[in-house]
């Protein structure tokens, strides 16, 4: 009858096997993005074209910002988004008066509320009904394709624009007033 004995393998390869396995967990962990896009300020994730085709229809940007929209060259649903966003984070700015430097974000789109609070909950370990939110420690909106509006949107950009602007974050209800604030005035 053979016994059992521990594999021994060289340390690099050790090391590998190691990697392997500790990567594996992290990819069950992270939600599927099949799609990701850049541009000037934000890196988006979605996970199917349907989600970015809804995410355009709900996320209407009114006629003084649509006016910007079409001096873009645009060819694709996507091309169009990316631009939509990127019109949304430089308004914000210009609204809270707010130029950081290097300012890029991460956007996550998620079918609906549910998805944002799964997701809420794994990154916080409590659950919450938010519709959209920003991670100030992942850079990150996550927010539900099916209650999308440029209120919702632009208030998380109002966030994220904050948070990159200050070396030492502001008290949570000025961050909050200033976020209010972004998407109050987001079409003026």
């Amino acid at each position: 009858m053979a016994s059992w004995a521990p594999i021994s393998l060289p340390m690099t390869s050790r090391h590998l096997f190691i990697v392997v396995i500790a990567l594996l967990f992290v990819i069950q962990a992270m939600p599927a993005y099949a799609f990701t896009r850049s541009s000037r300020y934000v890196t988006l994730h979605y996970s199917s074209s349907e989600l970015l085709h809804e995410f355009n229809d709900e996320l209407y940007i009114g006629r003084s910002l649509r006016r910007m929209l079409r001096k873009k060259n645009l060819v694709t649903v996507e091309d169009e988004v990316m631009a939509k966003l990127d019109i949304i984070i430089e308004k914000a700015q210009v609204v809270l008066d707010m130029f950081p430097d290097n300012m890029h974000i991460h956007v996550m789109l998620l079918a609906d509320r549910d998805a944002v609070g799964r997701i809420y909950e794994q990154n916080y370990g409590r659950s919450a009904r938010h519709i959209a939110y920003y991670s100030l420690k992942q850079d990150t909106i996550y927010i539900s394709v099916d209650d999308t509006s440029l209120k919702v949107f632009s208030h998380e950009v109002g966030h994220a624009v904050v948070d990159h602007y200050f070396k030492v974050r502001p008290p949570y209800n000025i961050h909050e007033l200033m976020a209010q604030f972004t998407s109050k005035h987001i079409q003026d």
